[in-house]
């Protein structure tokens, strides 16, 4: 798994990568190279929306604690995860 650490940039969603729209509390995305389409919910639903500006990790983290009452240390490690995988499917751009 990522730490924040190794991905320390703000991060938003790549427009010309992926067509998607919030459907009745649930994201569904289509990533246009690929052709697979991704259904997010709860948590990868807050953390897609935040994604829409540039976010830093450990917002992300904060934002995880602030809406499910999670640990730091467990909000940190989520937001890695989902940000590692929106990235190694190049689904994000890291932004300055």
């Amino acid at each position: 798994m990522t730490s924040p650490e190794d991905l320390p940039g703000r991060f938003r969603l790549r427009d010309a990568a992926i067509s998607w729209r919030e459907v009745d509390g649930e994201v569904i995305a289509l990533d246009v190279e690929s052709g697979e389409y991704l259904s997010l919910n709860g948590s990868g639903r807050i953390l897609w929306m935040a994604l829409v500006e540039p976010v830093s990790i450990e917002e992300l983290g904060k934002l995880l604690t602030e809406q499910f009452g999670v640990s730091a240390d467990i909000a940190s490690a989520d937001a890695s995860a989902f940000v590692s995988d929106l990235v190694e499917r190049s689904l994000l751009d890291e932004v300055a």
